[in-house]
């Protein structure tokens, strides 16, 4: 401590007579503690085998009826393989419709397909003629 700044605090009352000056009259709150595991509402460990079969096949119906509520809407779930599907989607029609970048993906799938010089043109052909459709496609229209 510098005694030419700061003056010397010789007893604990000046210490404790500081820090009840700075904190002011107000309580201090301590925050809630929040439990280190966060328990299921459902009690899953203590149900018999005939309940928690019963349980995991309500569960998984609920999932497959949002997942039909969201695709008849016009969406899918997002996640890695429908982002792939939706980017492949989008890469089919830009070569079918020769569209701007279908020039970029030949160039990819040229350096892809490099020992094999005539893959990118049959899946461009592919492409065109409707062979190679787009997964994902029915869904777009039904959100447009």
């Amino acid at each position: 401590m510098n005694p030419a700044i700061e003056e010397p605090l010789d007893t604990l009352d000046d210490d404790l007579g500081l820090l009840m000056e700075l904190l002011g009259d107000e309580p201090v709150i301590a925050p809630k503690e929040k439990p280190a595991v966060k328990r299921n509402a459902v009690a899953i460990a203590d149900m018999t085998d005939v309940e928690f079969r019963a349980y995991k096949a309500r569960k998984q119906s609920e999932r497959r009826a949002s997942l039909k509520a969201r695709e008849s809407s016009g969406s899918v779930k997002f996640d890695a393989s429908s982002t792939r599907e939706a980017l492949a989607d989008a890469a089919l029609l830009l070569l079918a419709t020769g569209g701007p970048g279908a020039d970029a993906v030949m160039a990819y799938l040229s350096k892809i397909y490099h020992d094999q010089v005539g893959a990118p043109l049959t899946i461009r052909s592919w492409a065109k003629s409707g062979k190679l459709r787009p997964k994902l496609l029915h869904i777009a229209r039904k959100s447009s």
